[in-house]
């Protein structure tokens, strides 16, 4: 699955956006070194967004784990408001997630906890 479709599939789907993530961090992860850029090539219709946000954070996250350059559009895109992807309605759990976020997800505006992209 490439971004721009999991973009497309989790804004649909926004009950249930997680299994999109998790199903394109898997499909990146075990993709051939070769092709992973072909699945992450294709910009955002927007760039301003919590999912616009969220998505450009797992590209750029990604990227770094493989050793791979971003692609050029995940340096403009990010979350319009702050998102915190836990329902973190308590103070304490927003300043938790805002510590532990990995920089490039809170750079976005996205919370997340640190062990967000890991898989079991």
């Amino acid at each position: 699955m490439k971004a721009l479709e999991c973009f497309h599939l989790a804004t649909a789907d926004s009950g249930h956006y997680q299994l999109h993530i998790n199903e394109f961090v898997d499909g990146f992860r075990g993709a051939l070194p070769e092709a992973r850029g072909e699945l992450i090539n294709d910009p955002l219709p927007s760039q301003e967004g919590r999912m616009e946000g969220l998505i450009a954070a797992v590209v750029s996250s990604l990227c770094r784990e493989c050793d791979m350059p971003a692609p050029a559009w995940v340096g403009n895109t990010s979350s319009d408001e702050p998102f915190f992807v836990l329902p973190a309605k308590s103070f304490a759990m927003r300043v938790r997630l805002m510590i532990e976020s990995p920089p490039a997800f809170r750079i976005r505006r996205v919370f997340v906890p640190e062990n967000y992209l890991s898989r079991a």
